[in-house]
């Protein structure tokens, strides 16, 4: 009997021929130079500094000789730059300063008659002139020069007479930085921990009085701690007259006095009938504001734009001494040369706004609908009212 076997069926699987495409990617390298650098020229690099400037730089390569030799020569790898700048051309029509402030022939309605006979002045040709000369004495140390924006910080500076009264004016546009400087014993014995840390903070402003009490300055003992510590012989004599100035003498306090401050280039210029002088009253306007003050110090020969804190942060609560309230050239400070009255004494505000109320009254007052600030004296001490005998 035949033996079956069983037989399995196999399923065999059909295999499918399928040509993937392969790509190979290839790094194709450049030929080693067969000199160091094209010597042609090189591509401009344009970049913009932390102050603002725009520097354009160009490389120019050749070839020299060996770098045993090329190292000993000092032109073999140098820097040689120049600084392009345009000074601007001052503003000197009502159109022009219209423009930063639609308002201003609105507020002062006897301008228009003024700048009839408008002189650009030569305080604003000396502080373009002090500007560029500090430009090119630091050109070398970059982080020394003058940024674009206090470069660029004065629109115009105009000598107008009233043709009535012939009151003159000394008419300044631009921006407004802001200065924290002063102190005062009598009215402020104490100071604020900013001012107390501060290493920069100066408690003198040239705007000073005899002093009225005698409650010492605050500042007094870090004066004198320096001149202890003082080593040069220069040093400690500027020291000693600043401190015999804080034991005699009381001055403005940025935080607390509205004023303003000018180009002590314009206060030591020869005399002329429109040089501003320190006590002058002065009426800065901002927008539709109006803010009565007096030019209470002296800044840098250079720049110009600054007021107390005080008064900057009325027009911006943002303004600190980091922090300027106004960075375009929108602030019209109207300046009564000669007007100071002496002697000087603390800060008297109602005085201040009538004094300049009078002035504004000789070159035509303000235009219908504006007004002055009115300041809060911070230090006024409130009345005691007595009571009625009867």
């Amino acid at each position: 009997m035949a033996t079956c076997k069983r037989v399995e069926r196999v399923e065999v699987p059909v295999i499918e021929e399928r040509i993937v495409e392969k790509i190979v990617e290839v790094e194709v390298k450049p030929p080693l130079p067969s000199r160091a650098v094209d010597y042609g020229d090189t591509p401009d690099d344009l970049v913009k500094l932390y102050n603002g400037f725009q520097v354009r730089t160009t490389m120019e390569a050749s070839e020299g000789e060996r770098a045993s030799i090329e190292r000993k020569d000092q032109g073999a790898y140098e820097i040689e730059y120049k600084l392009k700048l345009r000074v601007p051309k001052a503003s000197d029509t009502l159109e022009d300063l219209a423009k930063l402030n639609e308002r201003l022939p609105a507020i002062l309605p006897g301008l228009a008659s003024m700048m009839l006979t408008a002189k650009v002045s030569g305080f604003y040709h000396l502080l373009y002139k002090l500007k560029t000369e500090r430009v090119q004495r630091y050109l070398t140390r970059l982080r020394r020069v003058p940024s674009r924006h206090n470069f660029f910080d004065c629109e115009t500076v105009l000598e107008l007479k009233h043709p009535e009264s012939e009151q003159r004016v000394l008419l300044i546009q631009g921006d407004m930085d802001v200065v924290s400087d002063g102190s005062d014993g009598d009215r402020m014995p104490e100071v604020d921990e900013y001012i107390a840390k501060s290493p920069y903070y100066q408690p003198f402003t040239s705007y000073g009085w005899k002093k009225r009490t005698g409650q010492p300055n605050p500042l007094l003992a870090r004066w004198e701690k320096k001149l202890a510590d003082a080593k040069k012989a220069i040093t400690i004599k500027a020291l000693k007259a600043e401190i015999a100035d804080l034991k005699a003498r009381s001055y403005l306090i940025a935080r607390k006095d509205p004023f303003v401050v000018i180009p002590t280039s314009f206060v030591l210029a020869k005399q002329t009938e429109f040089r501003p002088s320190i006590g002058d009253y002065c009426v800065v306007i901002y927008g539709d504001k109006i803010y009565p003050a007096i030019l209470g110090d002296a800044g840098p020969t250079y720049k110009s734009g600054e007021s107390s804190l005080r008064m900057a942060q009325e027009i911006s609560k943002k303004a600190s001494p980091y922090n300027r309230p106004v960075s375009e050239l929108t602030v019209t400070y109207i300046i009564f040369p000669q007007s100071r009255d002496q002697p000087f004494g603390p800060p008297d505000l109602k005085r201040w706004y009538s004094r300049c109320e009078e002035y504004l009254g000789k070159i035509g007052g303000l235009g219908d609908g504006y007004q002055m600030h009115v300041w809060e004296d911070l230090f006024a001490k409130d009345e005691v009212v007595e009571p009625d005998p009867s």
